[in-house]
C-alpha cells in the first residue's frame, strides 16, 4: 500500500508541474505574437516601375497612430525627403503622396507607432526607369526636366547600396521571456520524471 501511494503521490506531483509549465507558456505566447508588423508597401520592395508613382502606401497588421507615423522617400545620396506634405493614416494604411519623381532609385524609410505603442520601423526600395523610346507620364512636366534613357539609371553600385540599406523590422525576434519559461519547463520536467521513478 506504501508504495502504491507513492506511486500516486509522485504522479500527482508530475502532472502538477507539467500543468504549471504549459500555463505561462499559453499566456506568454499571444504576448510575444503581439507585436505590429508591416505586411507590405506600395511599391513593393525592389519593384522597377515604368512610371513614377504618385504615392507610397504602407500596410501594418495593426492600425497605426495618426500623431506618430512619418514616412521619408529619398533618391541615392541625395537625402531630401520628396514625400509631400504629412503621412496620412488610415487604420493600418498609411499614405504618402510624391510629386513628380525623375527616373532612379529611391529608398523609402518609415517609422511609425501602433495604436497599442509599439514602434515600428525600416525601409524598401524602387526604381523608376521610363522604357526606351518614351517619356515617364508627368514627369518632364512636373520637373521641367526631360526625360532620362533607362540605360542611365542602371547602376549596379546604386541598386547594392540599396540592397543594403534595406532592413526589416524590427520585432521579428524571439521573446527572451519564451526562454525562461522553456528552460524552466526542462528542468521541472526532468524533475517529475526523477519522482516517477523514486515512486516506482
Amino acid at each position: 500500500m506504501t508504495a502504491a501511494r507513492g506511486r500516486l503521490a509522485s504522479a500527482a506531483l508530475a502532472a502538477a508541474l507539467l500543468g504549471g509549465v504549459a500555463a505561462p507558456v499559453t499566456i506568454l505566447a499571444p504576448v510575444a505574437a503581439a507585436h505590429s508588423v508591416l505586411l507590405s508597401t506600395d511599391p513593393a520592395d525592389g519593384a522597377a516601375l515604368d512610371a513614377a508613382p504618385d504615392r507610397v502606401v504602407l500596410t501594418f497588421n495593426e492600425d497605426i497612430n495618426q500623431t506618430f507615423a512619418s514616412v521619408a522617400v529619398t533618391s541615392g545620396d541625395d537625402r531630401t525627403n520628396l514625400v509631400v506634405g504629412e503621412p496620412v493614416v488610415v487604420g493600418a494604411e498609411v499614405t504618402a503622396a510624391l510629386d513628380g519623381l525623375a527616373d532612379g532609385s529611391y529608398t523609402v524609410g518609415f517609422r511609425v507607432t501602433s495604436a497599442d505603442g509599439h514602434v515600428i520601423s525600416g525601409s524598401s526600395g524602387f526604381t523608376v526607369a521610363a522604357a526606351p523610346g518614351a517619356a515617364a507620364p508627368g514627369a518632364a512636366a512636373t520637373s521641367g526636366a526631360p526625360a532620362t534613357d533607362a540605360a542611365a539609371t542602371a547602376d549596379p553600385a546604386a541598386t547594392d547600396e540599396q540592397a543594403a540599406e534595406t532592413s526589416e523590422e524590427t520585432s521579428s525576434g524571439i521573446d527572451p521571456a519564451l526562454w525562461v519559461v522553456g528552460g524552466l519547463a526542462v528542468l521541472l520536467i526532468g524533475g517529475a520524471l526523477v519522482l516517477l521513478r523514486r515512486g516506482k
